[in-house]
């Protein structure tokens, strides 16, 4: 069954909120980045939050390492 079959067979059995909600999400996932609120970058706050994971990593392995800890400050 396909995707849209799929969809046929829901759709009637959803409340007009369902509906709603669909529609906003296909109508999202159609948007260019600047209709998005993003630029040519994209969404720069997911890129920025994608971007600062591996160093915030990075910098609580560096703490670790130094004997810093949150976990340590939390029991104090």
């Amino acid at each position: 069954m396909t995707a849209k079959e799929k969809l046929l067979k829901e759709a009637p059995h959803w409340s007009e909120q369902d509906a709603e909600i669909a529609l906003r999400a296909v109508k999202r996932e159609h948007m260019t980045p600047g209709e998005r609120g993003g630029d040519e970058w994209g969404n720069v706050d997911e890129f920025s939050a994608q971007g600062s994971t591996a160093t915030l990593r990075r910098l609580d392995a560096q703490e670790a390492e130094a004997g810093l800890s949150w976990d340590n400050d939390r029991q104090s």
